[in-house]
């Protein structure tokens, strides 16, 4: 046998040359169709201009509204006039039109790469769709909107309910037209029409997937205005991108807030090939979710069980499974099994980024820098429902049930200055603390303004109470050291304050909150004026003064 080798081991190498080759061919060709199929183009809509009268007035903290009216509370040498001529200077930067992707970046220096190291923030909107085959194929019945700032290591995520009722920015010369959001993408996707007239030019197309990207684009330009929000990145995916990536990652952990069962959950995608339903369950705790589980976690709107039924619950449980992927993410080798992810998502996933440079972030993560800062990043889930902007109205025909902003059709200024809310306290919000003012003064009312001034704050409340009369302010923290950021902050703002650390199994009732505070009677106001170390970027503290 060895003189055999010996013999022929010049045909032997050419052969282990030539399969080689052919492997390298192989693997090359499955990489460039890959990122030929996920290259997508973001042609970004320029934001709308804000009011900043209007602006001021709605960011305007309740106790601010006041003085603008009284002079009850003013501070000497500060008049009622003075505060409406201050309101009338504040300004607001001139939003700046979005970049559209470079074709051929430079991967060693990467724009995005960069931006990320000089702590600018990024916001992508993701959106979930049936696709073929599936009842409403191109409804993106999941739209969630996370941007990152790399300063306070969060990710904040907004969800966009699928009812909300917009105004698309679509038709030529910027003519809108009404819709709701889950239907833009739709729309295009499912064009009837003879001809593209009705639309803006940059919203034709003349191939799918130049369809496909307009669909994206348009929905992103209309969310983007909602929130006055630059996007600068979209993702779109299927169904069955989503089941396959699960499985492919061997399964995802998801914690379950609460047990729920769902007795109507569909039991096809498409009603067409079955429209029974069935009944899904899921126990209270952390657990291993394969593709199918963790589409029906996500998915699941009809629940029986309090706090789990409705679109809200849904979002909140899609912000969770996209946090759980980022977590087994961590524990998980995903460069060892780049060509099962990408059999997972061909044909299943587009972005608006140019591949190299989502490489070049790869590498970057993959990096003991990115590695660190992966792994501090923390996600903020934030919920757009019906109880805080949103009313139901019913519009008939086609339309039918819709969701309108409170303050009336197409006025987005609470939900702006909610956002911004949100971003000025990443640190403290993500901690997702819910505090409680628990009014034991003796006094009816007592704690009105104290819970006015924490919601301006960014603080997470449960609706404030009152309790038995107490001689002295103190906390109970049953957060295990989890929310020191809001722990931080009420000492700045009420100092001297006892705090007591009680586990959570020690909580007077399971959905208590995670803080509560007690004002005794010794309770004089909060001290204001000092820099808030929850939010995400600094001004310079000034004198502090107490409010009642």
């Amino acid at each position: 046998m060895g003189s055999f080798f010996k013999k022929n081991w010049k045909w032997f190498g050419i052969g282990l040359a030539a399969s080689i080759a052919l492997l390298v061919g192989f693997l090359a060709i499955r990489v460039f169709t890959f990122v030929d199929d996920l290259k997508a183009n973001r042609v970004g809509d320029v934001l709308p201009t804000v009011d900043n009268q209007a602006f001021a007035r709605a960011t305007m903290t309740a106790e601010a509204r006041r003085c603008a009216v009284s002079t009850d509370c003013l501070t000497p040498g500060l008049t009622s006039g003075s505060v409406s001529a201050a309101i009338s200077t504040v300004t607001v930067p001139a939003a700046t039109p979005l970049p559209s992707p470079t074709t051929t970046p430079d991967v060693s220096n990467s724009k995005l790469v960069q931006r990320i190291k000089n702590g600018e923030r990024l916001t992508v909107m993701y959106m979930g769709y049936g696709g073929p085959g599936h009842e409403g194929e191109y409804l993106t019945d999941t739209i969630l909107v996370m941007s990152y700032d790399p300063k306070s290591q969060t990710v904040t995520q907004f969800n966009i309910p699928r009812d909300l009722y917009v105004a698309v920015p679509g038709g030529p010369g910027g003519k809108t037209f009404k819709a709701k959001a889950n239907g833009i993408f739709s729309t295009i996707m499912k064009w009837d029409k003879p001809t593209q007239d009705d639309l803006d030019p940059k919203y034709r197309w003349s191939n799918p997937k130049q369809q496909h990207e307009v669909g994206a684009n348009l929905t992103a330009n209309t969310i983007q205005s909602v929130l006055n929000l630059k996007i600068d990145y979209w993702v779109t995916m299927n169904f069955d991108g989503f089941r396959s990536l699960i499985e492919k990652m061997g399964g995802v952990t998801v914690c379950v807030d609460r047990a729920f069962v769902d007795s109507e959950y569909p039991r096809n995608d498409n009603d067409q090939v079955d429209a029974g339903v069935m009944t899904i369950k899921f126990e209270k705790g952390c657990q291993v979710m394969n593709g199918e589980r963790a589409i029906q976690f996500a998915r699941s709107r009809k629940s029986s069980t309090q706090g789990e039924e409705g679109d809200f619950a849904r979002s909140a449980r899609q912000m969770k499974v996209i946090a759980a992927i980022k977590e087994d993410i961590l524990r998980k080798n995903l460069v060892a099994n780049a060509l099962g992810y990408m059999d997972a998502l061909q044909g299943n996933l587009r972005i608006s980024a140019d591949p190299a440079e989502l490489f070049a972030v790869a590498n970057y993560f993959n990096s003991a820098e990115g590695k660190q800062a992966l792994t501090d990043i923390k996600f903020d889930p934030e919920i757009m429902t019906g109880n805080n902007f949103l009313k139901p109205v019913d519009k008939g025909g086609v339309q039918g049930y819709v969701l309108v902003p409170l303050a009336g059709d197409d006025n987005y200024t609470e939900i702006t200055t909610w956002v911004k809310r949100n971003f000025t306290y990443a640190l403290t919000r993500r901690e997702q603390a819910r505090i409680q003012v628990l009014n034991a003064t003796g006094i009816k009312g007592r704690s009105n303004a104290l819970t006015d001034f924490l919601d301006d704050q960014g603080f997470r409340q449960s609706e404030a109470e009152a309790a038995a009369a107490e001689d002295e302010t103190y906390l109970i923290d049953y957060t295990n050291g989890a929310a020191t950021t809001n722990l931080n902050r009420i000492k700045q703002f009420i100092p001297n304050i006892k705090v007591i650390a009680r586990t959570p199994d020690k909580k007077p009732y399971e959905s208590a909150p995670d803080l509560m505070l007690y004002l005794g009677k010794n309770y004089k106001g909060v001290v204001t004026g000092t820099t808030a170390n929850g939010a995400s970027s600094q001004g310079g503290a000034t004198s502090p003064t107490v409010k009642p």
